[in-house]
């Protein structure tokens, strides 16, 4: 959708069950839009632009491909130095992504340059009495990492050392419990709150309830 002649990106719950909404939806942009400020004015990072309502947000869109949307041997190793650069200074910030791992979340812009969509799973790094963020925090600041391996082997993989190689093979600390979890979580929360993707919303309302 257009805002001010400009492509804007609305993710929006609106059109989910009441329960998935109120109880994921509006949980889930709030910490997102958290996430989105922490991260304001990294180059590669969308501009959060607002909420529109309780259940939407709103992001400038970043014209490019996703890295799924790439052939083999497009990328370049200056590339994955400034896809590096942008995740340390995510992590000097204090947040893991989490979900670096799935390369759709990886743009390749129009001026070449990587950029990061999608922080619904991103988190801070906790207080300093808070062992178990914290715990989980250093966890997938590695994982994170593994997003780089991963997205080499995928996509260039004559770029990947024998020593990321080692490590997407080692993974990292319950990394085989997080997976199960995530594949059998989101068909359960399908079945209980009648999650389901939807096309085709009223993109001139968004736009004017914008603020």
């Amino acid at each position: 959708m257009k805002k001010d002649n400009k492509y804007i990106v609305v993710k929006d719950y609106a059109a989910k069950s009441f329960v998935f909404r109120f109880f994921v939806g509006m949980v889930s942009n709030r910490r997102e839009a958290t996430i989105y400020r922490k991260l304001q004015g990294l180059h590669g990072i969308p501009e959060y632009l607002g909420s529109i309502d309780r259940y939407a947000i709103a992001v400038s869109y970043v014209p490019g491909r996703n890295a799924s949307e790439l052939k083999p041997g497009e990328l370049t190793p200056d590339f994955f130095a400034r896809l590096r650069s942008l995740i340390d200074a995510v992590h000097a910030r204090g947040v893991v992504l989490c979900d670096l791992r799935n390369i759709k979340n990886v743009i390749v812009g129009d001026d070449g340059e990587p950029y990061l969509i999608d922080f619904a799973t991103a988190f801070q790094k906790g207080g300093r009495f808070n062992f178990i963020k914290n715990g989980l925090h250093r966890i997938f600041y590695q994982d994170d990492l593994l997003g780089i391996a991963k997205l080499k082997r995928n996509r260039a993989p004559h770029l990947l050392t024998k020593e990321e190689e080692i490590a997407l093979e080692k993974g990292v600390f319950l990394q085989r419990q997080a997976i199960f979890i995530k594949h059998w979580g989101r068909p359960l929360l399908q079945k209980i709150f009648g999650f389901r993707r939807i096309h085709g919303k009223n993109q001139k309302s968004h736009t004017e309830r914008l603020r």
